[in-house]
């Protein structure tokens, strides 16, 4: 399944300043989930996200353009790890339901 609207994303992540600092590095953490479509996340990122598929690697750049005033650009490596339909209830919610307990999310759960 490719990343569209109405998605739910499981990703994992490297974001850097335009100095090269690592702002934030989840690519050997467990992946963190939005719905596609939903404005959640950057959207200049999430355009860029369109169409890929599970196991697609990209790196990319977000310019100024994402209307935040601390950086000029923005570099993730990303990895996309799962895509699924999103149901009816994160569709309504606008966001990734969260498993009801530790048993189904499975190993090394922190929710």
């Amino acid at each position: 399944m490719q990343v569209a609207d109405k998605t739910v994303v499981a990703l994992r992540y490297c974001m850097k300043n335009s100095k090269g600092d690592v702002l934030e590095d989840i690519l050997n953490a467990r992946p963190v989930e939005y719905l596609h479509g939903s404005g959640n996340i950057l959207p200049e990122l999430e355009k860029s996200l369109v169409g890929l598929t599970p196991g697609d690697e990209r790196s990319l750049s977000i310019s100024g353009q994402t209307g935040l005033q601390v950086e000029s650009a923005f570099y993730f490596d990303v990895v996309i790890d799962n895509v699924r339909e999103a149901t009816e209830e994160e569709i309504k919610k606008g966001k990734p339901v969260l498993p009801n307990s530790k048993e189904e999310c499975g190993p090394g759960c922190c929710c």
